[in-house]
Order: structure tokens, then sequence, then C-alpha cells
């Protein structure tokens, strides 16, 4: 019986050693240098006088930093239930319009599975006007409640970070928005100021 478990034992012990093996632990890091100095002073009262860490981060050379803006965007949470605010980095020499806003919204949906796509972004008479396809989200795939987070997160995206824009409209593939759950005409505003 001892024998038996020593073996059992033995064995685990050299599995448990070998699939250690072969892993590599460099990594990708850049390479950071400190260089900290200790300076010691020897007066009737002992005082040591230690400067601040001086850190020099030095990039690999193909990694450039890429300067982003803030973009404020709802999108839905993690259970599909309410709207919420993110923040989306865009580049930051990229000029904010309703297509840009259109783009995030539409990303930050698919970061929850909700995968849509938008035909198309008009702005005219003060009104954006975003064309869905009918085969996906907010059109087709999904029930009543979350279609209608959908248009929201799309239609508060941009009354918020357009200014001029006092209202938001609906089509699907240029034609009026109608799906299983709502129906707009062309130029039927949805979402307004």
């Amino acid at each position: 019986m001892r024998r038996r478990f020593g073996i059992i034992f033995g064995s685990i012990l050299v599995l448990c050693m070998l699939m250690g093996c072969g892993k590599s632990a460099k990594s990708e890091l850049p390479n950071v240098t400190a260089t900290p100095e200790l300076i010691i002073t020897v007066t009737p009262e002992l005082v040591i006088t230690e400067p601040p860490l001086s850190v020099e981060l030095t990039l690999p050379p193909d990694v450039v930093p890429v300067a982003s803006a803030e973009l404020p965007i709802y999108t839905l949470n993690g259970d599909l239930t309410e709207l919420t605010t993110i923040t989306a980095l865009v580049e930051g020499e990229t000029v904010i319009t309703e297509q840009v806003i259109v783009e995030a919204v539409a990303e930050a949906l698919a970061d929850n599975a909700v995968y849509v796509v938008v035909n198309g972004v008009t702005y005219e008479n003060e009104l954006i006007t975003v064309d869905f396809d009918a085969s996906t989200p907010p059109v087709s795939q999904v029930g009543a409640s979350i279609e209608g987070l959908i248009l929201d997160a799309f239609g508060q995206s941009l009354l918020d970070n357009i200014a001029e824009c006092t209202g938001v409209c609906f089509t699907v593939e240029g034609n009026a928005y109608s799906s299983g759950h709502l129906s707009l005409g062309i130029g039927d505003v949805y979402m307004s100021r």
C-alpha cells in the first residue's frame, strides 16, 4: 500500500515538474531603469537623505504613443437591461462627427455581443438619420425592450455630442423604419431635444 502511494505520488510530482518546463518567462514590457542614490551624512546626529527615485521609461522603437480624445456615449449594460454611459476613445485628431459617434456606439454594443450594422448616417436640417441593415439588431434578432435600448443609445449619444442636432431619425435600408415592434415613417423623429 505504501509503495503504491509512493509511486503515485512520485508520478504526480514528476508530471507537475514537467508541465512547468518549456515555458518562457520572457516579457515584452518596456525597459525600466531605476537609479537610486543613497546619501549618508555623518554628523553628531546621523542623517540619511534619500533623493527621489528617478525612473526612465524607454519604449521599444516600433511603439508610437497615440493621442486620443474622450467621447461620452451610451451603450447597453452587460445584462442588456438598461443604458449605461461609457467613454469611448477616438484618435486625438479625429473630428467628432455623427459618423464617428455612430461607429463608437456600434463598437460598444458589439462589446456586449449586440452586432448592429449601420448602412449610413446623414445630417440634414438639424436632423441626423441613421440607416440600419434589416437583418441585424435593432431591426431583427432582438425583442422590443432591447430594440428600444439600442435606438436610445444611438439617439442619446448623437444628441449629447452634436450640439446643433435637434432630433434623430431611423431608417432601414433607405426605407421607413419597420420592425416587429416599432414603425417610423421616413423623417419621423424618434428622439429630440
